[in-house]
Formats: C-alpha cells, structure tokens, sequence
C-alpha cells in the first residue's frame, strides 16, 4: 500500500526525531485507514469488476473515481459501443440479454484512484500517524505516585477532522 505522506513529513509533523521503522509503520497504517474511511485510492490502481449482466443499459461502477476502462467482456466475449461517464458505463444495446437465462456474466478491466494525495490527504494521513507513533497503545491515563498525564486522544489540529476529510471523498464526486 502506498504511502500518504513521508517519513520526514511525518517528523516534520511531529517536530521531532523518528525511528524509521515505527514511522513507517504508522504511515502504511494510517494511509489505510484513510482509504478505506473514504472509499477510494491515492495510487491508480488496476483491477477488473466482475457483476452479473441482467441487460441494462448502465453499470455503475463500484471504484471511485474511475480513470480509465480498457475492456468490457460479456461471457468473455469483447464488447464495444459503450460509453464512460464519471464512475457509470453506458451502452445503448445494454450489458448482456434483459430476460437470458442464466444472467451473463460482466467483466470489467478498469483503473481506479487518485494519481496523488491532496494537502489534506496528507495532514489527515499525518493526523493519524502521529496518534500511532505517539501513543501506539492507546493510553488515556498514567499515574506514577502523585504525578498524573492524561490525553483524551483529540488533538487541537488546523482544518477538518480526518474522518470528515474522508467522508467528503466517499460517493458521487464532482470534478
């Protein structure tokens, strides 16, 4: 999985002095993270959807945002006439027979995913990093004698909060 922002932005983040490895870590993770809350990709990545073909005449797409289709199949056979628009194919003789049965079978040869992380791709995928690298185990309260540190887990941060950066890139996107 590829990687949001970069070890030295993650240090930058945090102003200090990382180990590499952990920071990794966190960074792989927290990109993760932030692609399955918003549903999507910042690497193009190729794949091919496989649905059943009842004969109409859209598939919508289950990957956002869709850049390419190079192949339509229909029971294996290529099919052409049909149209992209955003993350929906279009064809006016519709994907497969409207009453064959058994259904056909569609197949999909696609790329999907951001070419880059935006900025606040980024800050939300550093937004999350820090929280593993700092505090890995999730420690919201340590006393030593009468010494006590408490953290509530929510940092004072500039902008959105990431999980609110992620939802914006679910669903139907507007270019």
């Amino acid at each position: 999985m590829a990687q949001y922002a970069t070890e030295s932005e993650l240090a930058s983040y945090l102003q200090q002095d990382l180990d590499t490895a952990s920071a990794t870590l966190a960074l792989t993770l927290a990109s993760g993270e932030f692609s399955a809350a918003a549903e999507t990709w910042w690497t193009p990545t190729s794949t091919t959807y496989k649905a059943t073909a009842y004969g109409n005449c859209e598939v919508d797409l289950p990957y956002k945002p869709v850049s390419a289709v190079s192949a339509v199949r229909i029971n294996g056979n290529v099919i052409t006439g049909w149209v992209l628009r955003g993350d929906t194919l279009y064809r006016a003789a519709g994907f497969g027979y409207r009453y064959g049965w058994p259904p056909d079978a569609l197949e999909v040869d696609l790329t999907h995913g951001y070419a880059t992380a935006p900025d606040d791709v980024k800050l939300a995928t550093l937004e999350i990093a820090s929280g593993l690298y700092d505090n890995p185990s999730g420690v919201v309260s340590e006393a030593i004698d009468d010494y006590t540190v408490r953290y509530n887990g929510v940092p004072i941060l500039p902008g959105r909060p990431w999980r609110e950066v992620a939802a914006g890139y679910r669903g139907v996107l507007l270019a």
